[in-house]
């Protein structure tokens, strides 16, 4: 049996959902006056604490150039703070200020509500196997992409 057709069906949806889901949580995230790269950052500061720049960089995919840019912003917008690593002087750490701490505490229920609003239509059963679903998918590309996981 072929399913040729499922495939590109499959393709379509997942990138349509994509795409809907992308522009609703750009939204939400411009509307504190942030872009994507700069809460990227202020999240994953929030819940994992003080980070490496280049740990972070790597987490969010992006160039060593483009994280810099970033973290100047977030920077001048008093949100961050960067110090060199006791351990490995050549390292930079940045981690959030107060302030940041502050702000983020105050904006990061309003983004989960967000996310609860998109998904809010799965049970968890089923947010939990599309999440099991997509993990599949991701790795599978990824074999074939050469990428180790």
């Amino acid at each position: 049996m072929s399913y040729d057709k499922e495939y590109l069906k499959l393709t379509t949806v997942l990138f349509r959902a994509m795409q809907n889901v992308e522009a609703v949580i750009k939204n939400d995230i411009s509307s504190y006056q942030l872009n994507t790269s700069e809460f990227g950052v202020l999240e994953l500061l929030y819940n994992r604490g003080k980070q490496p720049i280049q740990s972070i960089a790597n987490r969010l995919l992006m160039a060593n150039s483009s994280m810099t840019y970033v973290i100047d912003k977030l920077e001048q917008k008093n949100l961050i703070s960067r110090t060199t690593d006791a351990v490995d002087r050549r390292s930079t750490m940045v981690d959030l200020t107060v302030e940041g701490q502050q702000f983020f505490s105050s904006i990061f229920p309003n983004h989960i509500q967000t996310l609860s609003e998109i998904y809010k239509c799965l049970s968890v059963e089923e947010l939990n196997a599309l999440i099991e679903s997509l993990k599949k998918i991701g790795y599978q590309a990824m074999d074939m992409n050469g990428v180790k996981k």
